[in-house]
């Protein structure tokens, strides 16, 4: 349950790191403004919602998509996990529509933390 809630608690500060560059939108959270707790709540849902679409639905769609990934040489992947992003961004009050490209910034940025936070929790540690 600790490992859980750290990682949680990374990708969270991802997300407001990526929120306060302004590549996605947070009610309240932007360049200039200042840090609230309730930003950090709505970061926190937003991780546990893009957990478990990583964790329920990116592996069917990995699998479906198995033969293009493969023909791009795995770049394909990249744009799975910034439909994850967006997925995981409808069922939240963040809003990704900063456009393609600055989304999909922001996805490889959450992805690094949530990368970095698994490697913190590994069982071995």
């Amino acid at each position: 349950m600790v490992r859980f809630l750290v990682r949680t608690a990374i990708t969270a500060v991802g997300v407001l790191v990526v929120a306060y560059l302004g590549l996605i939108t947070i009610q309240g959270v932007g360049p200039g403004s200042t840090f609230t707790w309730g930003a950090f709540g709505v970061a926190c849902i937003f991780a546990i919602v893009l957990g478990l679409v990583n964790a329920v639905i990116k592996p069917v769609v990995s699998i479906l998509t198995l033969p293009i990934t493969v023909l791009t040489l795995g770049l394909f992947s990249l744009v799975i996990n910034l439909a994850m992003f967006y997925l995981a961004a409808a069922f939240t009050p963040i809003h990704a529509d900063q456009g393609f490209w600055l989304t999909a910034l922001a996805a490889i940025i959450v992805a690094v933390f949530s990368g970095f936070a698994g490697s913190l929790t590994k069982n071995g540690r």
